[in-house]
């Protein structure tokens, strides 16, 4: 396979949002399902040990949704369709998502509600796996947009941008979504969620239309080749896989309260409406990521990106270890804020870190194990914290924040002394 010449033309922000669009459409899916629907579908039908059944669940099809990603960056690599590399999985991707989301409607929907009680938890699975299968087949096919198609002087930009519509239909999910399901339209909500995704995806397919463009020598590859070939690269740039496993610890810290957050305003506040509270605090954290995200993004293409994603990682530890330890609502949620605005670098100055350093020949490829940090941190968290909530006190979900701040600060540890700015520069000025 030929290498792909650098990109020289510079994109519109009209492009770069368009581009982007899939990013709200796939939040919009994996918060509202993660972080509403999926506990609500569980505690319809599992009485005693809820949320190791949602965290289970949770790790399982993210484990699903990892490898699949992995897969279909490597496929997409040797792509020769005319339609370009990227293109026909993010269409496949976002279409295909359509029907296994609404699978679950039927869970809660009369008069198949009651046909289906006693397979109704194989059916939220079969759901909530079919989704993640999905909705990785078009991430995978996305991420390596960012190499394929943008400068590298826009990738900060087109990673803000990005970081933006990802904020935005996790927004979507939390506030629209969440007061659909307390009004007991939890079916309505499937597929309104999974109509945006597939709309998402095709004002995406849409934009890079013409831009995607095939490999030029397609080295064809079987399915069976890519999953040999899932953790063989040809180019190997350690620096890029030592940001990963420090991205994913930190994101581990942002995911511990994903599959839990409605179960967590019950014990902790019980004063308060879980999921009005859900609501306000997911509210404030959303609006302040975005624009931390999106500022962050666009800067980073200036200043740099290490020092943004440190001091991230840093202040995350020091926020979350404070949330923790609050009995106070206020203050709990002025915390929130600031974590909020502290996440935006990671967000949105990682993937434009890991852009820079994937070789373009298998930035698929590469692309796919950055989205490790985000996917593979959504499934070990599930896993860790639903054990450590079997029992739902104030004490265990005070122990989930405190682990939380140790991934953070673990994670920046990593970043600090095996992601130096030498290691950075050296790839930089080496290409690839």
């Amino acid at each position: 396979m030929t290498t792909l010449g650098a990109i020289t033309s510079k994109r519109s922000i009209g492009f770069l949002i368009n581009m982007s669009m899939l990013m709200l459409g796939a939040n919009l899916v994996w918060v509202a399902y993660n972080n509403v629907l999926l506990p609500t579908l569980v505690e319809g039908v599992v009485v005693e040990g809820k949320g190791l059944a949602v965290g289970l669940i949770g790790f399982f099809g993210t484990m699903l949704a990892n490898a699949v990603s992995i897969l279909v960056g490597i496929l997409s690599d040797h792509s020769s369709s005319k339609w370009g590399r990227r293109t026909p999985a993010i269409l496949i991707g976002t279409l295909g998502a359509v029907p296994l989301i609404g699978l679950a409607s039927l869970v809660v929907s009369p008069p198949w509600r009651d046909l289906l009680l006693p397979v109704a938890l194989p059916v939220i699975i079969i759901s909530y796996c079919g989704m993640q299968f999905f909705t990785n087949v078009s991430n995978g096919a996305w991420w390596p947009l960012l190499v394929d198609v943008v400068p590298e002087k826009q990738r900060g930009t087109a990673s803000g941008m990005q970081g933006f519509m990802t904020m935005a239909g996790s927004a979507v999910g939390i506030v629209w979504i969440t007061t659909l399901n307390e009004k007991g339209q939890t079916g309505l909500a499937l597929w309104l969620i999974a109509g945006v995704c597939a709309l998402s995806g095709m004002i995406s397919a849409w934009a890079i239309r013409g831009k995607d463009r095939p490999a030029e020598i397609a080295s064809r590859i079987s399915l069976w080749g890519a999953v040999r070939d899932m953790f063989r690269v040809r180019t190997r740039v350690a620096v890029f896989f030592w940001v990963v496993l420090a991205l994913l610890l930190a994101f581990m810290g942002i995911n511990s309260l994903q599959f839990f957050a409605r179960f967590f305003f019950q014990v902790y506040f019980p004063t308060v409406n879980p999921d009005a509270a859900f609501r306000v605090m997911g509210g404030i954290s959303l609006a302040l990521t975005t624009l931390s995200a999106v500022a962050f993004g666009i800067l980073s293409d200036r200043i740099g990106r290490r020092t943004m994603i440190l001091g991230s990682m840093f202040a995350c530890a020091v926020t979350s270890l404070l949330m923790g330890l609050t009995d106070d609502y206020t203050f709990f949620l002025v915390l929130a804020a600031l974590r909020s605005v502290a996440t935006g670098p990671l967000l949105a100055t990682a993937p434009a870190l890991a852009s820079d350093l994937a070789p373009k020949d298998e930035a698929g490829q590469y692309m796919a194990y950055n989205n490790l940090s985000t996917g593979l941190s959504g499934a070990l968290a599930s896993l860790i914290f639903g054990v450590i909530l079997v029992t739902m006190t104030r004490t265990t979900f005070m122990y989930l924040f405190i682990v939380s701040a140790g991934l953070f600060l673990l994670g920046g540890l990593v970043f600090l002394f095996k992601v130096p700015q030498r290691a950075l520069d050296e790839r930089m000025r080496g290409g690839g």
